[in-house]
């Protein structure tokens, strides 16, 4: 295994491990002794947070959130990943903050850390969308989750990194993330709804 080889790989592990961490979990926890993933929506995002410890709690897990997603790319730039390698990166720190190892595999959606993936990916369009993400955070993330909301800004930030110019590998990158966390979303839910309608038979 080439140099390269090697350092993708553990920019892959690190993302991974920096996904897992378990931000929901130890936060409510520290405030209300609970496991989150037992109450309200039964998930460790920032949301389920939100509701079950109060909006201090909640933004401070999607904070921490956003920012593991950050630091997986800022962690893969400084191992010189090439822009193709970006995704698999990226995806490993979303699927570790969906199925952390440190929580036996439940935890969260992953919209957060897919946002700070792709502030820290496209920071020049995170700036340009920075000011609209907290207006929407603050009126509908409340209910849709901070997340969430910021999911809707990816396409837009698609169309921008398009006009400015940037590689392909980047500018697809938004979509492609998009696409994973919306089918694990998608398909998350739909196992719910059969294991509600198995309990109520």
């Amino acid at each position: 295994m080439g140099d390269m080889s090697l350092r993708i790989l553990l920019a892959t592990v690190v993302s991974y491990l920096l996904g897992s961490l378990p931000t929901g979990y130890l936060v409510t926890r520290w405030t209300r002794g609970v496991d989150i993933r037992e109450v309200g929506e039964r998930y460790s995002g920032a949301k389920n947070v939100f509701r079950v410890a109060g909006p201090i709690a909640g933004v401070l897990t999607a904070a921490v959130d956003i920012a593991k997603g950050a630091l997986a790319i800022v962690q893969a730039r400084r191992l010189q990943v090439p822009e193709p390698a970006l995704l698999p990166v990226a995806l490993a720190a979303i699927s570790g903050h969906i199925w952390p190892v440190f929580l036996q595999f439940r935890g969260g959606a992953g919209f957060a850390t897919a946002l700070g993936i792709v502030m820290a990916a496209l920071p020049r369009e995170a700036i340009a969308l920075f000011l609209p993400y907290v207006a929407a955070a603050a009126t509908v993330g409340r209910r849709l989750g901070f997340g969430l909301t910021g999911a809707f800004f990816l396409f837009p930030m698609m169309l921008l990194s398009r006009r400015l110019g940037e590689s392909r590998w980047l500018t697809g990158l938004p979509l492609a993330i998009g696409v994973f966390v919306a089918v694990r979303v998608y398909g998350y839910g739909l196992a719910q709804s059969a294991r509600n309608r198995s309990a109520r038979r």
